[in-house]
């Protein structure tokens, strides 16, 4: 069947997006360990300044979209109290790769003649309220969310850092990796994070023998492994390449996107060595028209600093037996082959399942820090990855 602006990739039908949608706006609100508000509130300050960041009114937005794991705000209430009259909202249950989800979904939107403008927001008490770390939770929750939950969790798999640890010793045993491998990643978004002044490990730098002699919490991971659980909200606004014309802000457009791939298995693995990063890897840069090594700049999603390790596989940016020796001669940090997480990541800057990670891309891809030391040189093409967990992904490509 021939379908408009598609073609093939390995059987799959693939939009050719040819940079027609832009990012024009990206917003925050202010991240701490206790917002003292509610995720309405923070959603509400994240879209405003979304909407300045790109020149826009309420009145110009006219679909809203967001997704949480049951600890949010909806999108009809930020639409209400925004001043928003949407033509579609949508709520999604999801984590991590759900922004490149949404993004795909607002392209969809506005292919089909549905939505002009899409604003997309991720708010939440991540610290304080009910997440993983600032309490209110329970094995109950994991148990009711995933397939097989009792019969998984009574082995000592009741939280992601638990069944992740176990993904990372195999894949680290096959790979060749070592502690300090994972200290590298760690060690090199601490770094980012030091230049920028939001970030909530600022003025907390990392050495590597810090690192090396802090306990482990959940094998292979220490506390500099996880992300950090934090209370704030992020913002993006989607349009047209067209209508992106009128917008003040520096339009980055989307050249590239597999919005979301799913491992077949669910929770249930006969190949620990597989994960669904591997199904995107394969398709995100023939969607986009280019190839690993013409990337400038990169956002992959750290949600544990192993994951960061196993999509630089997964992407083809290093082989697998060559992953230690990237990491370990600096080629994350600025100055190296693919400076990544350059805001400090989900590792150090803060946790909003990864959209954070996209506004800090975009604004590399724009030059905003253009002068400074925070500024990736000659950036002009990114990779901006999303990881649901070993069963799911997602990565957009984008370019200035």
């Amino acid at each position: 069947m021939f379908l408009p602006n598609c073609y093939q990739i390995g059987g799959f039908c693939m939009w050719d997006l040819s940079s027609k949608y832009a990012i024009v706006g990206v917003g925050e609100s202010e991240r701490s360990k206790n917002s003292g508000t509610t995720p309405l509130h923070l959603a509400l300050r994240a879209s405003r300044n979304a909407l300045a960041d790109a020149g826009l009114e309420a009145k110009d937005i006219d679909a809203v979209m967001s997704y949480s794991e049951h600890d949010s705000c909806t999108s009809h209430q930020v639409s209400t109290y925004l001043g928003v009259r949407p033509k579609y909202v949508k709520d999604i249950i999801g984590g991590g790769s759900s922004t490149e989800l949404l993004i795909g979904d607002a392209i969809a939107l506005i292919e089909a003649g549905q939505a002009n403008t899409v604003l997309i927001f991720r708010a939440m008490n991540g610290r304080s309220g009910v997440r993983m770390g600032g309490g209110n939770w329970s094995t109950d929750l994991l148990q009711s969310a995933i397939d097989g939950g009792s019969f998984i969790i009574p082995y000592g798999m009741a939280s992601p850092s638990q069944w992740f640890g176990m993904f990372a010793t195999r894949h680290m045993h096959e790979a060749g990796l070592t502690q300090e491998h994972l200290g590298h990643v760690c060690v090199s978004f601490y770094e980012h994070a030091q230049r920028n002044p939001k970030a909530m490990l600022h003025g907390k730098p990392l050495t590597m023998e810090n690192y090396l002699q802090t306990a482990h919490l959940s094998y292979p991971f220490t506390k500099h492994d996880f992300c950090l659980e934090t209370d704030e909200a992020n913002a993006i606004i989607v349009t047209s390449a067209e209508r992106a014309k009128d917008c003040k802000s520096r339009p980055v457009y989307i050249k590239g996107l597999v919005s979301r791939e799913m491992h077949p298995h669910s929770h249930y693995w006969t190949d620990l060595a597989q994960v669904a990063a591997d199904y995107v890897g394969e398709r995100i840069y023939e969607s986009a028209g280019i190839k690993p090594e013409d990337l400038h700049v990169a956002s992959i999603y750290d949600c544990y600093s192993w994951v960061v390790l196993r999509q630089l596989e997964a992407y083809k940016i290093a082989p697998r037996e060559g992953l230690g020796e990237f990491v370990t001669q600096g080629n994350l940090k600025m100055g190296g082959k693919l400076p990544s997480n350059t805001a400090g990541g989900m590792l150090s800057e803060g946790y909003t399942h990864g959209m954070n990670n996209v506004l800090e891309i975009t604004r590399q891809l724009r030059h905003e820090y253009k002068g400074t030391e925070r500024q990736v040189e000659g950036c002009e093409l990114g990779l901006c990855t999303g990881w649901l967990g070993p069963d799911g992904a997602g990565a957009l490509i984008l370019s200035n």
